[in-house]
């Protein structure tokens, strides 16, 4: 395995952890939380249709990951990957994700939401940026 393939599954597993941790130390903790049966925003699909988009989406985020030469986007993907897994994780568990980070002028969501918002987020920075002479 590659120094490159390895970071990318160290970087991977690790924010699976890290969001499955935070989730479980909310449920056992008092912690406030919610149990999200929609996709992002609380959006209601029939349950059929919710597997296939989730199937489509991470084949193809697998596909960017393995395709991918720059390793900075590499990585991001591996970020997106990484928050997906982990929300579905919650769903074969609990039948729903577990939302628990309420910042009142947002809807409520949790650590994989983040890592999906952001590292998609940065990915599309980066491929618009222009790149420099220099490069």
């Amino acid at each position: 395995m590659s120094k490159k393939y390895l970071q990318g599954t160290i970087l991977f597993i690790s924010l699976i952890l890290i969001d499955q941790i935070s989730k479980y130390l909310v449920r056992h903790f008092d912690g406030f939380y919610i149990c999200n049966s929609g996709i992002s925003f609380r959006i209601n699909l029939p349950e059929f249709l919710f597997w296939i988009l989730w199937l489509l989406i991470i084949t193809f985020l697998c596909y960017l990951i393995f395709k991918n030469k720059v390793f900075v986007i590499y990585c991001l993907l591996f970020v997106v990957l990484a928050g997906a897994i982990s929300n579905i994780i919650d769903r074969f568990y609990f039948g729903c994700v577990i939302d628990f980070i309420d910042l009142k002028i947002w809807p409520v969501f949790n650590l994989a939401d983040a890592f999906i918002s952001l590292g998609a987020i940065a990915i599309i920075i980066m491929i618009l940026k222009p790149k420099s002479r220099n490069s």
